[in-house]
C-alpha cells in the first residue's frame, strides 16, 4: 500500500482500508474527526466532496471524498440521532458541502461555523430529499 495512504491512516486513526477500482475505501462510524482533518491537512489530501446516503434505520452514510495526486480516498462514516461533527472548521471546503446536506437531508453537523440553509427553498421542508419527506411532498402535490 502506498505510503501517504499508510500515513492518512495512522494520523486520521482509521482501520485498514478496502482497496478498490474506484480508490481507497474507509469505514469509520465513530470518526475522530479532529484527527481526520489534521491528516488531511498534514498531507495535502484535498477534499474533493461528500455524499449523503439515507440508511434504513434512520441514519445517514456521509462519505467524505479527498484526493491526492493520483489517488482517491473516501472515508464512510455514520451519523448518530442524525448528528455529527462538522469538518467545516478544519477543512473550510466542509462548508458548503454541509450546509447542502444539511437543507437537504437534515442531517445536523456539529459544531459547524455558519449553519444557515444553502439550497433550500424557503417553501421546503428540511431534508426534503429523505425518503419520508419525498414521499410525503409527492402525495401532497398529487391531492391538489
Amino acid at each position: 500500500m502506498n505510503d501517504q495512504i499508510n500515513r492518512f491512516m495512522q494520523l486520521a486513526r482509521l482501520e485498514k482500508p478496502e482497496d478498490r477500482v474506484d480508490g481507497i475505501w474507509f469505514t469509520a462510524p465513530g470518526v475522530d474527526r479532529n484527527a481526520l482533518t489534521g491528516a488531511a491537512n498534514e498531507l495535502k489530501f484535498r477534499l474533493s466532496t461528500a455524499t449523503c446516503l439515507e440508511r434504513g434505520d434512520g441514519e445517514f452514510d456521509v462519505i467524505y471524498h479527498f484526493v491526492h495526486e493520483s489517488l482517491a480516498v473516501n472515508v464512510r462514516t455514520t451519523t448518530k440521532s442524525q448528528h455529527m461533527p462538522s469538518l467545516a472548521r478544519f477543512l473550510p471546503s466542509a462548508s458548503w458541502i454541509e450546509r447542502e446536506m444539511h437543507d437537504l437531508y437534515a442531517v445536523t453537523f456539529d459544531g459547524h461555523p455558519d449553519p444557515r440553509p444553502l439550497v433550500r427553498p424557503p417553501q421546503m421542508p428540511e431534508g426534503f430529499f429523505r425518503k419520508s419527506a419525498a414521499e410525503s411532498l409527492l402525495k401532497e402535490s398529487e391531492a391538489k
